[in-house]
């Protein structure tokens, strides 16, 4: 099996590297379309291979190289890996298959789809490093890439600054990541990761701490943790849909991948309090996300919040592992990681697919303005459906797949009245918190589906949009997938417990799964329930009304069609509408301090009283964080940057004369250790 993985994983490599090769012939349809197919095979052999991997509990390593100044490049095999690989492969595949008729020939396309295979390849070499310099060099060329899928549109406004914001957080996290990755490396004597993970224990408690913080703090710019979120709901509007996909269902994922690769491997079980921070900044960016979701019309930031929310609740669940492992519970440990994994996928397959469908919108209407559609359902219907089963997931209903996991996770912390208090607390704590985001989620996603392909166009745009060459067969693959990854649970499940079997040394299959494919929490006799059953269940209560109508006949009594009772109204207007706006305005003013609008009236009309004319009213919603939080920190490297300009006077003795003064300093500074 190890051999058959290597293959297949080094099959898609080759297929995105010729993907890579391909895209510089992207000038023309055919070069387009054969660079995103090689891009989508290489997802389909990805796929493959990280199930291979998975599912057999697959570790192995490969060396390549002498160097002599940071080492050999090690290749590992890794269970934990291979679930971001597989998400990875599904993501590839899907944008593969999404592009050819979402881009057009131009050379701003191959540049595009050559960065984009890069990106593939820097993905797949951060899950597949046996090494820290490996590691480091992949996920700076990760970042990289990806910033450069932002640029696609270099010369829209706000293109230039959210990809400029999302690469300088990056690297502020990148720093984090180093100083991390240096503490192992001095502390245990080796750059090998498998070999740190074995050192781990020898290593004194101060530096494994400092470790993980940074990690947590470096992995969390980039997975988007609160406050360290805030280049997410501005890069993924102005990038392409697809690309928008590919940072939403992958990049911010292998930000929980660093995390959990800290948490689990390289450090073990560590102090509870590890887990109870990851716990609690896990819940706070499950609520602070949804509830920015709620307010937003345009589309893309809506779901850019939204993988703010469903961020938090994966963190929360691994945060809760932690606290769970470092007490001895190490079965719902296990179990808690299992939700986390399974909703790592899941939130990977429904936001890829939703960032896709919102370019489809934007295509064929022309606007991401929730308040400016309306209607799509009469003029996008294969798409309507597609967006459903996106929008089913996000929301956690059943039986879609994100109700299977976030059901896994409230389970899971349920079981916190089964160590000591202060953990309880903060399980229960998080689980009201991810509550009360699961409710505003079914909220945010009725106001987002809703408001745009339900009702009467409320543009022109929305009312003349046409589904004719419109992008389905991508988003149709990943709303498939959905419905895969919920009736199929028992065999997700079953495939999650070889990996946790290999992170954590503990199988829970034998407890885990009940009679009549039912799902229960590790050794507990909590509660249990069968997605599978209740998916066939769901679908047999809505045919029921279907069999009635066709198979029983219609009513053969004569009808009369007569219109519905409109209160006196001569012509229903789509201005008449409920909208965006108008549907989170309750959730706005609960939470007023939160948001802190600035309003503004405009009057059309002159007289005081207000008496003729519309009265056209304006809110605007700045994050907290970047008012009392980044602005501040601005203007202080900007005070900074003011207070040291001098230094740089451009002339070459005064240059001269700092490296004199650096020399001299080092050479006292060996003198007194000498002493």
């Amino acid at each position: 099996m190890t051999e058959g993985s290597t293959v297949l994983l080094l099959g898609a490599a080759c297929l995105w590297a010729i993907g890579l090769a391909l895209s510089t012939l992207a000038g023309a349809r055919s070069g387009l379309i054969a660079s995103a197919l090689a891009s989508a095979f290489g997802g389909a052999l990805a796929i493959a291979g990280g199930i291979f991997v998975a599912t057999g509990g697959v570790r192995a390593a490969w060396t390549i190289g002498a160097g002599n100044l940071v080492g050999a490049a090690t290749l590992r095999l890794d269970p934990l890996a291979a679930v971001f690989i597989v998400l990875l492969g599904l993501v590839a595949l899907a944008i593969g298959l999404f592009a050819p008729r979402y881009h057009v020939p131009s050379r701003g396309s191959a540049l595009y789809l050559c960065a984009y295979n890069l990106a593939l390849l820097a993905s797949l070499g951060v899950l597949v490093a046996g090494n820290v310099v490996l590691f480091l060099a992949t996920w700076e060329s990760m970042t990289l890439f990806s910033y450069l899928l932002i640029l696609r549109h270099h010369r829209q406004a706000g293109v230039a600054k959210a990809a400029f914001l999302f690469l300088a957080l990056g690297e502020v996290g990148f720093a984090l990541i180093i100083a991390a990755f240096a503490i192992l490396a001095v502390q245990s004597g080796t750059l090998d990761l498998a070999t740190i993970a074995r050192r781990s224990s020898t290593i004194p408690d101060a530096w494994r701490s400092a470790a993980f913080v940074l990690a947590l703090l470096g992995f969390g710019f980039k997975a988007g943790l609160v406050p360290l979120h805030i280049w997410l709901p501005e890069a993924h509007p102005v990038a392409p849909a697809d690309g928008s996909g590919f940072l939403s269902g992958l990049v911010i994922k292998l930000g929980v991948y660093g995390i959990m690769l800290f948490a689990f491997e390289l450090l073990g079980a560590g102090p509870a309090w590890w887990g109870i921070l990851t716990t609690l900044i896990g819940a706070l960016t499950a609520v602070i996300g949804v509830l920015y979701a709620v307010i937003e019309r345009d589309f893309k930031r809506l779901l850019a919040y939204h993988s703010i929310e469903n961020i938090g609740i994966i963190v929360t669940a691994t945060g809760a592992a932690m606290i769970f492992v470092t007490y001895g519970q190490t079965a719902l440990g296990g179990f808690l990681l299992i939700a986390a994994l399974y909703h790592v996928l899941n939130h990977g397959t429904y936001k890829t697919l939703l960032f896709m469908e919102a370019g489809v919108v934007e295509h064929a209407a022309g606007t991401r303005d929730l308040d400016q559609l309306g209607g799509l359902i009469h003029k996008l219907k294969a798409s309507t459906v597609i967006t459903l089963f996106g929008v089913l997931g996000i929301a956690g209903l059943p039986p879609l797949n994100g109700f299977v996991s976030e059901w896994l996770v409230f389970q899971g912390l349920f079981q916190g009245f089964r160590i000591e208090p202060l953990a309880g607390v903060v399980m229960v704590v998080s689980g009201a918190a991810l509550a009360l985001s699961g409710g505003l989620a079914i909220m945010a996603f009725a106001h987002a589906f809703g408001i745009a392909f339900l009702g009467m166009p409320r543009s022109h745009g929305a009312a003349y949009a046409q589904e004719t060459g419109q992008p389905l067969l991508g988003p149709g693959l990943l709303a498939a997938a959905c419905i895969v990854l919920s009736i199929g649970t028992p065999a997700v499940i079953l495939s999650l417990d070889h990996v946790v079997r290999s992170a954590l040394g503990v199988e829970l299959q034998p407890n885990l799964l009940i009679a009549n494919l039912a799902v229960i929490p590790a050794h507990t006799e909590f509660s249990s329930f069968s997605p599978t059953y209740l998916a066939l269940f769901l679908l047999c209560a809505l045919a029921i009304p279907l069999f009635i109508y066709y198979g029983l006949g219609r009513p053969r009594a004569p009808t009369r069609v007569v219109p519905v009772w409109d209160g006196g109204i001569l012509a229903f207007k789509p201005r008449m509408q409920y909208t965006g706006t108008a549907f989170s305005n309750p959730v706005r003013v609960t939470f007023d301090a939160l948001y802190r609008p600035r309003t503004h009236l405009e009057r059309a009309s002159d007289d005081p009283a207000g008496r003729s004319g519309p009265i056209h009213y304006r809110f605007r919603v700045l994050p907290l964080f970047d008012l009392y939080l980044y602005r501040p920190l601005v203007r202080a490297v900007e005070w900074l940057a003011e207070v040291v300009r001098p230094i740089q006077s451009g002339d070459v003795n005064l240059y001269l004369l700092y490296i004199l003064v650096v020399v001299i300093i080092a050479y006292l500074l060996q003198m007194i250790d000498t002493i």
